[in-house]
């Protein structure tokens, strides 16, 4: 006795290819809409604040390298940046000149490498021997502490005695020891001989 011929699903096969062309298109739309992170609950808004804030960068020796201190710190976690309130930053390495800054306000980058310092900044710069100190005022400073190296591209005047210099900009390189000011140069030079 012969039983029943099997029945072949000729649609199964039909079935399984749907889905997989189905499964290929949505993975395809997904792959081309741009992620965008749930950001609730992570406003501009500080996740800690430090009062008398107070950091000391030191050399493989252990000597001091440089210095930044502030009123107050604020960080912001959604963009990683603190904002100081007084700021006042100094460098302090040894057979090289000291300077020291300060400002109304100043923001430190995410990664710590770059600190600029806003409004009203005065820079205090020592020379070696018996010259009197430079003295720096300008709006803007850009302060990169581990290339030693400060700069602006805001109008900087430099005083030193009874000498007036005024600039379009500067930069300070501390590795090599240069002073360069930039653009549209003007100075008095007063002659105390």
């Amino acid at each position: 006795m012969i039983g029943p011929r099997p029945h072949h699903p000729y649609w199964a096969p039909m079935v399984v290819a749907t889905l997989l062309a189905a499964l290929s298109f949505w993975l395809a739309q997904l792959a081309r809409t741009p992620f965008e992170p749930d950001m609730g609950g992570f406003g501009h808004e500080p996740d800690f604040i430090v009062e008398q804030f107070q950091a000391t960068a030191f050399d493989i020796g252990g000597a001091p390298r440089y210095r930044l201190a502030a009123d107050r710190m604020t960080h912001y976690m959604d963009d990683d940046t603190t904002a100081l309130d007084l700021p006042r930053f100094s460098r302090e390495i040894p057979d090289a000149p000291t300077w020291r800054a300060s400002a109304r306000r100043g923001v430190v980058s995410s990664n710590g490498e770059n600190v600029h310092l806003l409004d009203d900044v005065r820079i205090e710069r020592h020379v070696t021997g018996e010259a009197a100190p430079m003295l720096f005022s300008t709006d803007y400073l850009w302060v990169i502490p581990e290339a030693d190296i400060v700069r602006t591209d805001k109008p900087i005047v430099l005083r030193q005695d009874g000498s007036m210099l005024s600039a379009s900009g500067m930069e300070l390189d501390g590795k090599r020891r240069t002073l360069a000011l930039i653009g549209r140069v003007k100075g008095i030079y007063e002659n105390r001989q």
